[in-house]
């Protein structure tokens, strides 16, 4: 069998937080939801223990609960040194044989993949112990205070990681030596050097890293896709017909005199009407619609007049527009043409650089109205960032 203990006893006093590290959340979960997780959901691990503290047991055994982490069998206080965490975990496994596999994981590296938990299973079985680590790819220098005293070959290091595995008789025997000798080591497989057995080594991902710093939580964040919170995105879309008979079509505030006119109560504005419903989504704000009937009645018809309120209250919010992205179908007019004239247009109506909007066209194989020429439908994207104080 194959055993898994995560150990989520430290303290993180590097991170400066009044909160346990292993419960901030990143992308939507805490950081300790993700190498339960992995874990959990990979199918040749059959139990899990977690080693917590006092300030974080309740919570990771609620998480583990939560999520349905079948695979999390007991929870368990650590010590003050990995050394003594490791020991409270081992020891409280039911009866493991001594080839069953103990695979210990430190909670703070919360990105293991499922290939890393593969490859320690199996040459652990091949060689009775194996760790993840990253070849360094940095010269290192050995220094006597302030001075180099050796640079050594880069090629034969390498910065260890977990999970780190081994049979579980090989482990126990080290653990009880070291602890014999009053050894205090910092991962496992120093126990398992420190009794001359050798540590097969596998690379590690990419993304396995151990969160300790602000920075490594930031980082943790990007990788998973995470978004600011002072970065919005809004999409917005509008479509109208052409109506017949009438001209002096109005794309993005500029007018085109000689191209058909869009059915509408204001100047039709497809585009400006999209980008509105963006913007507004963006700040978590009403359609154009809702606003549309008191704009007609005031007989409001300039699609400009009506970004007003949605600009001032992205401004009151202390935000600005980042970047304009415009998809357009139609049929006619070509739109290509037009896109430096729109561009200039839009640059000036939202104080926006022309380098930050981008506007495509098409005319979807003829497939839609908008492609057979009877009207046109814009989508609009926006990213708003939060203005430097």
């Amino acid at each position: 069998m194959n055993h898994v203990i995560i150990l989520a006893a430290g303290q993180g006093q590097r991170m400066s937080m009044r909160k346990d590290k292993l419960l901030v959340h990143a992308a939507g979960h805490p950081m300790i939801y993700y190498p339960l997780s992995a874990f959990n959901d990979h199918p040749e691990i059959d139990s899990i223990t977690v080693v917590a503290n006092k300030t974080n047991q309740k919570e990771i055994e609620k998480i583990a609960k939560f999520y349905r982490f079948h695979k999390v069998k007991k929870g368990v206080l650590g010590g003050s040194t990995r050394q003594s965490s490791l020991a409270h975990g081992l020891y409280t496994l039911a009866k493991p044989a001594k080839d069953d596999i103990i695979i210990v994981h430190n909670a703070a590296n919360p990105l293991v993949s499922f290939e890393e938990i593969s490859a320690v299973i199996h040459h652990t079985k091949e060689h009775g112990a194996c760790i993840v680590g990253h070849q360094l790819s940095s010269t290192i220098k050995e220094i006597n205070g302030q001075h180099i005293i050796k640079t050594h070959d880069r090629e034969k290091l390498f910065s260890a990681e977990t999970p780190q595995a081994a049979q579980f008789a090989l482990l126990k025997k080290s653990l009880d030596h070291v602890t014999k000798k009053k050894i205090e080591c910092t991962d496992e497989a120093m126990m398992l050097e420190e009794c001359g057995h050798e540590v097969w080594i596998a690379p590690a991902s990419e993304n396995n890293f151990k969160v300790t710093t602000q920075a490594d939580l930031l980082r943790l964040r990007t990788v998973l896709g995470e978004l600011p919170e002072d970065f919005r995105v809004g999409i917005g879309q509008d479509s109208h017909t052409f109506d017949d008979g009438k001209t002096g079509l109005v794309l993005g505030g500029i007018t085109l005199p000689k191209e058909k006119k869009l059915q509408a109560n204001s100047d039709g504005d497809v585009i400006l009407h999209a980008l509105f419903n963006a913007l507004s989504q963006a700040i978590g704000d009403m359609s154009i619609g809702f606003y549309a009937d008191e704009q007609a009645k005031k007989g409001i018809t300039d699609s400009k007049k009506y970004l007003i309120g949605v600009l001032k209250k992205i401004k009151d919010e202390k935000f600005k527009i980042n970047s304009l992205g415009l998809m357009i179908e139609c049929g006619k007019p070509k739109i290509d043409p037009l896109v430096p004239k729109i561009k200039k247009s839009l640059a000036e109506i939202l104080d926006l650089m022309p380098q930050r909007i981008g506007i495509t066209a098409t005319s979807g194989e003829n497939l839609t109205v908008f492609g057979r020429g009877l009207g046109i439908q814009c989508f609009a994207i926006v990213s708003l960032v939060k203005k430097s104080e």
